[in-house]
């Protein structure tokens, strides 16, 4: 899980190839199969320390890609990782307009919608 220094991302930790081909079903497969083989209670007494490190990894990397908001961000700042190589950039300014863009997405279809409702409310 930890190459080099480097922690491994998401999708390495599931043994998921590239995020723009993985689907929810794929995530959760992953998941499964590979909580099986980690789970503290299914590993030998001697391994138990390390299979619950990885038990513990897999379950955050599953809860982030599981969810479509948390991975969308998680993309996004992977994204800025992998093509910009921000290593000396907080994670505060990797993300300070990303969640502004969310907000703004989200109040203008609240609008549209509200703005539906009004007009039906009126006829």
């Amino acid at each position: 899980m930890h190459k080099g220094g480097q922690k491994s991302n998401f999708y390495e930790v599931l043994s998921l190839g590239n995020s723009d081909s993985v689907g929810f079903e794929d995530i959760k497969k992953a998941y499964r199969r590979m909580a099986l083989q980690f789970h503290p209670d299914v590993c030998p007494s001697s391994m138990k320390d390390e299979s619950t490190k990885r038990f513990v990894e897999l379950h955050k990397a599953y809860e982030t890609l599981s969810n479509p908001v948390l991975r969308r961000i998680y993309d996004y700042e992977l994204g800025l990782i992998d093509n910009y190589s921000l290593e000396f950039v907080s994670m505060e300014e990797r993300t300070a307009n990303f969640p502004t863009e969310v907000w703004e997405r989200q109040l203008y279809g609240l609008k549209q919608r509200s703005a539906i409702r009004m007009k039906r409310k009126k006829i």
